[in-house]
């Protein structure tokens, strides 16, 4: 278990169900699909961006205390979910003074709001907590990042552990994958470039968890619901390297195969480490969650087909 840490637990109160939902980072991809995940389950939700103007967000800047401290009040929700993160992990190798004041200094921001409001808190961090050497890796298992992002989401899961003891769910989850309102992950652009006759280089040598974003979504509005705390991984159940995922891609959506081209990380000439045999396991949240199954890979691929053929198109389309 990681030093600042308490075990997760079950039975805590949960959420003040009168009070809205504040979803900050509503425009990027899990923000987004927890917004319909709580809206579908008759949550009031209250929705914010910062670099998108998307109809019904407000704009909200993290780096900001004074503006999160304001929202926060006027609003008084009885939960927070922290979906907002630069998430480029080169970006953030190469830039950290941008990054830092988004992904640390921003997440203390928002803990800090929450606990003065009252409200649980729900953070996103990810599988880079971890060298990559010995996964998939358990919620007791010692971080070790070995790229500035691994090194920005652990201390900010520090972070909400110390202000929020009683009311913080850190949901740890890696390569998740939906329908977008910017083709930004991973299964999209591998839609978009196939599709485009593009060529695309992915390595074979990276594991991890895919993760359907609907259905990350839906289990974390349960862990809520049933007021569950502590440090949960919540990823899809299927432990597979990139490549051998972009192949499955390929066959759920029709895409050509001979122009996914598989190649090792070093190759790629990337800025930042990257963990190479991570992924998580889910256990703990399988052992909890009542109504919402973690999907396999093939599945979620599956279902993310299926809604691109929706009326709503999923946020996205097929």
């Amino acid at each position: 278990m990681s030093q600042h840490e308490a075990p997760a637990s079950q039975g805590q109160a949960p959420a003040d169900r009168d009070r809205p939902v504040l979803v900050i980072g509503a425009s990027g991809l899990v923000g987004e699909h927890l917004s319909r995940a709580y809206g579908s389950r008759g949550a009031r939700v209250i929705r914010t961006s910062h670099s998108q103007d998307v109809p019904g967000c407000a704009r909200l800047d993290i780096r900001s205390r004074e503006q999160v401290m304001d929202l926060v009040g006027r609003t008084q929700p009885g939960e927070i979910l922290l979906a907002a993160a630069c998430t480029n992990v080169d970006q953030c190798e190469l830039s950290p003074g941008i990054s830092r004041p988004v992904n640390v200094a921003g997440t203390g921001h928002v803990a800090e709001a929450a606990a003065v409001c009252g409200a649980r808190l729900t953070y996103f961090s990810t599988d880079y907590v971890f060298d990559g050497r010995a996964g998939p890796y358990r919620e007791e298992d010692s971080p070790h990042p070995v790229s500035e992002y691994g090194r920005q989401k652990l201390e900010a899961e520090g972070i909400v552990a110390r202000l929020l003891p009683e009311r913080h769910l850190i949901v740890r989850t890696t390569v998740v994958f939906g329908w977008e309102r910017r083709p930004r992950n991973f299964v999209v652009r591998l839609i978009e470039s196939n599709r485009a006759g593009r060529r695309m280089k992915v390595p074979s040598d990276q594991f991890g968890s895919p993760t359907y974003a609907p259905n990350l979504a839906a289990a974390v509005e349960e862990l809520n619901e049933l007021g569950a705390t502590g440090l949960f991984n919540v990823t899809g159940t299927t432990i597979i390297d990139r490549f051998s995922f972009a192949l499955l891609a390929a066959d759920v959506f029709g895409l050509a195969p001979r122009l996914i081209e598989p190649v090792t990380t070093g190759q790629l000439n990337q800025a930042a480490l990257r963990p190479l045999r991570a992924g998580l396991t889910v256990q703990r949240a399988e052992g909890v969650l009542k109504r919402t199954r973690l999907l396999p890979a093939r599945e979620g691929l599956e279902a993310m087909r299926q809604a691109g053929r929706s009326k709503d198109g999923g946020l996205g389309g097929a």
